[in-house]
């Protein structure tokens, strides 16, 4: 391996979220070291991956599947739908086992110094799966950024003449922390969102 081809490899890394330039030669070196064990196999895995994974035509979710396995499975409430960001969102519900309908997944937020707009948000396929799995709520669970808001407005209004229960998720305190460390907008949020005990 040259010195270019090296560098190659350590800028590729830290194009990685989260990942800066020391700490991709630090990942360079490592895998390297670790070439048979680690480098070899995460190369063919990642080759292998970039060949299966889709995107869900119905919903955008990543699967080896079109439809994703969620799309299509006999036992998700095709009533509701949970609009979410990314992935990572999908992952999370999954992981938590509360959500049992389907999801759709917008690929990002509007953001105008991302240059992400309206146009790029995964919605034209929303309406017609409203429509064909007579879909009774809406869950708008995006992040609570400024970003998220205005996304969620949009969605909100794009979807004001379907005659469907559309809702957001509740901002507030986190199971498990106390008061008096919450910042101001997160207490704010949390007695906005209060329920009825009664």
């Amino acid at each position: 391996m040259s010195q270019d081809e090296l560098q190659k490899f350590i800028n590729l890394i830290s194009r990685l979220p989260g990942i800066g330039q020391r700490s991709a030669q630090r990942i360079a070196l490592y895998l390297i070291k670790n070439k048979q064990e680690l480098m070899l196999p995460l190369g063919e895995s990642i080759k292998e991956t970039a060949s299966v994974v889709k995107k869900c035509t119905n919903c955008g979710i990543l699967d080896v599947i079109v439809p994703c396995k969620i799309c299509s499975s006999e036992n998700r409430s095709k009533t509701t739908i949970c609009i979410v960001e990314d992935m990572a969102d999908v992952w999370a519900f999954e992981r938590s086992g509360y959500h049992k309908g389907l999801y759709h997944v917008i690929g990002g937020l509007l953001s105008a110094s991302k240059n992400f707009t309206e146009q790029d948000l995964n919605l034209n396929k929303l309406k017609e799966r409203i429509i064909n799995n007579q879909v009774q709520e809406i869950i708008l669970a995006l992040s609570a950024t400024i970003e998220g808001q205005t996304t969620a407005l949009v969605i909100k209004d794009k979807l004001e003449n379907q005659n469907i229960k559309i809702t957001q998720l509740a901002y507030g305190v986190p199971v498990g922390s106390e008061i008096h460390y919450l910042d101001d907008n997160t207490l704010g949020a949390a007695l906005e969102s209060r329920k009825n005990l009664s």
